[in-house]
């Protein structure tokens, strides 16, 4: 048979293989990952904010705190058994979470590779900035504040994701070390204190905070904008203060608690 009849393989050989990532991206838009991100974005931080509205109540006492958090496992009861509604909603989170984090990780790579930037040149620019051996900004073309915070939104995700494992690990699972030794299961409210009384807990429950407000406003700011919300400049100067009122009131009231704590306001 002659070689030159026999149909060519090259162009099915020569096509490049996708990755089981780029087979789960390949048909979505950044218009549809953006969504995504607005979407699980704003049932996590209608989340928090009502998270940090419950955690209030350690101030009204050991009694009325344990109080709040046996309602939350026994919700539903006795139609439903004990706990059920409490892992519907840790499930749901951690589905929104999940959501979250691929569709900015694939946005991200998207930008990379539209600026022909790698994770390796990323990492060498991120070490450049750390070391302070990248060139300044001249004076005048210095970043506002919300040009910061809108370009620490990797940073401080990653932060905010460090924290939620510890704080789960800390306070809901009661693993050592992140746990205190004095963690029983069952006391919400020693539990709480007695982690902390821990001068190094309470300062990084307090730090983590400033990632919190941060990403919170700029991450509400770009929700609303990305669901066409912001179509008029009054609409967007409403949602900007929106924004600055929800971020900083669910970190400050956030921070009372380890400062509340380390003054022994709650004990």
């Amino acid at each position: 048979m002659n070689p030159a009849a026999q149909p060519s393989t090259d162009t099915a050989d020569s096509t490049p293989k996708l990755s089981a990532w780029e087979v789960m991206f390949k048909d979505a838009t950044n218009a549809e990952l953006k969504l995504a991100m607005a979407a699980s974005g704003t049932i996590l931080s209608l989340f928090t904010a009502g998270h940090m509205a419950g955690n209030m109540q350690v101030y009204l006492g050991r009694k009325h705190y344990n109080d709040y958090a046996e309602f939350l496992r026994t919700v539903g009861a006795p139609v439903l058994p004990r706990n059920s509604v409490l892992w519907v909603v840790r499930i749901g989170l951690l589905a929104s979470a999940t959501s979250h984090i691929m569709a900015g990780a694939e946005l991200t790579l998207r930008a990379m590779r539209a600026e022909r930037h790698t994770v390796q040149s990323t990492f060498q620019d991120l070490k450049l900035q750390l070391t302070g051996k990248q060139r300044r900004r001249p004076r005048g073309r210095r970043r506002s504040v919300p040009q910061i915070i809108a370009r620490s939104m990797r940073s401080t995700g990653v932060v905010l994701g460090l924290f939620t494992a510890y704080h789960v690990a800390d306070l809901t699972v009661g693993a050592r070390p992140a746990a205190s030794s004095k963690h029983r299961h069952g006391d919400a409210y020693g539990n709480l204190v007695a982690s902390l009384s821990r001068p190094s807990v309470a300062f990084f429950y307090t730090a983590s905070m400033a990632a919190l407000a941060g990403h919170m406003i700029h991450g509400v700011r770009t929700a609303a904008m990305d669901a066409g919300f912001t179509t008029t400049q009054q609409r967007a100067q409403l949602i900007e203060a929106v924004a600055k009122l929800v971020g900083a009131t669910v970190a400050l009231g956030n921070v009372t608690i380890p400062v509340a704590v380390q003054a022994k306001v709650v004990r």
